[in-house]
């Protein structure tokens, strides 16, 4: 695939961004950064790759609006390519369909991208829904390592994050089944699956850890959420046990930013300010008012379409013709300018 730059106004935005700060319509705030953690600079691409929950994307939209309200004076690019149903591990599991490898299309994610900072989400299907299994493990962490290698090749940074939880009482019981079976997949999922991925994330973090710029453990503060939730509604259900409900959404991107040295307590009261969508947890919660849900439709309204544009020009095999990444991005750019305005003019009316 030849080189593409979908960049090429994006200068436009940083003089536009620098102006702004230049006559205080930017607060101090929006200036600040975290004291520990990443510290993103002036023109960073961050990246995003992992499977369905990545291509859903909506975890990955709530960081880019906290990005765009906190760090107004700063020209971020967040680039999202999760793919559903894919693997690092380039392993399937019975009675599946080959799952789509992250090492197919790696090559021209990364050269569209270019990224400075790269996201990596793998392992819910990367397990095969079985109980742990060494030759899964070892999978796993071979291309991974891999996958690693690639991106440092390139000079950009990696945030490598743990598998999310498996909540067995959001999937449909008759999907489960007990140990002891010969058989797991997707469609019967080993019933105590959350282990196989707790474990994976350990391996992970114990082998690369130290090569990452960080690793973030996403699987316990969710986990935690989904209990908490439980605990004031018995009812409640975290989606269908694998693919996080909205709010679980939230509670992924508050996870992950303060794993990056972000306060979640703040993010969560900026994002829920600005979106009205709210974690279960939150007492106080309230119904989301027109503002905030066309300012939430219209952050979506310009994330999805690019981030399948990325997606489709990217995959390998697509047997149709890939949205124009040019097209769509120019189009995203005009929408970015807008919304940041209307994210100022919200949170300072």
């Amino acid at each position: 695939m030849k080189a593409f730059d979908p960049h090429p106004k994006k200068h436009i935005l940083s003089h536009v961004l620098g102006l702004l700060w230049t006559l205080g319509l930017l607060t101090h705030a929006q200036a600040q950064q975290p004291d520990h953690g990443l510290k993103f600079a002036n023109g960073d691409r961050i990246l995003f790759l992992g499977d369905s929950i990545t291509q859903d994307g909506r975890y990955v939209a709530f960081i880019e609006t906290f990005l765009w309200a906190t760090y107004g004076h700063l020209d971020l690019t967040v680039i999202n390519m999760g793919v559903s149903a894919e693997t690092v591990s380039n392993t399937t599991e019975p009675g599946h369909g080959r799952r789509p490898w992250v090492h197919d299309r790696v090559a021209p994610a990364l050269e569209i991208a270019r990224p400075d900072w790269v996201f990596i989400c793998y392992g819910m299907n990367d397990g095969n829904y079985y109980p742990a299994r060494d030759d899964i493990q070892q999978a796993y962490l071979d291309n991974l390592e891999r996958l690693i290698d690639l991106v440092h090749a390139t000079g950009a940074r990696i945030i490598l994050l743990t598998p999310p939880p498996f909540d067995p009482i959001s999937k449909p019981q008759k999907n489960l089944l007990p140990p002891g079976q010969a058989v797991y997949g997707y469609g019967q999922t080993y019933s105590l699956y959350d282990d196989t991925l707790v474990a994976l994330g350990a391996l992970a973090k114990g082998r690369f850890g130290h090569e990452v710029a960080m690793t973030v453990d996403i699987h316990t503060p969710l986990a935690d959420y989904i209990a908490t939730s439980r605990q004031q509604d018995a009812g409640y259900r975290y989606g269908d046990g694998v693919h996080p409900p909205l709010d679980g959404h939230l509670a992924f991107a508050l996870a992950i930013l303060n794993g990056i040295g972000e306060s979640s307590e703040k993010a969560h009261q900026l994002l829920t300010q600005l979106t009205g969508v709210d974690l279960k947890t939150n007492p106080g919660a309230k119904d989301a008012t027109e503002t905030q849900n066309q300012l939430w439709k219209s952050i979506l309204d310009r994330f999805n379409p690019l981030s399948r544009a990325y997606r489709e020009n990217t995959f390998p095999g697509l047997n149709r013709e890939p949205l124009s990444l040019g097209e769509t991005f120019e189009k995203a750019e005009e929408q970015e300018s807008e919304l940041r305005t209307r994210i100022h003019r919200q949170l300072h009316p």
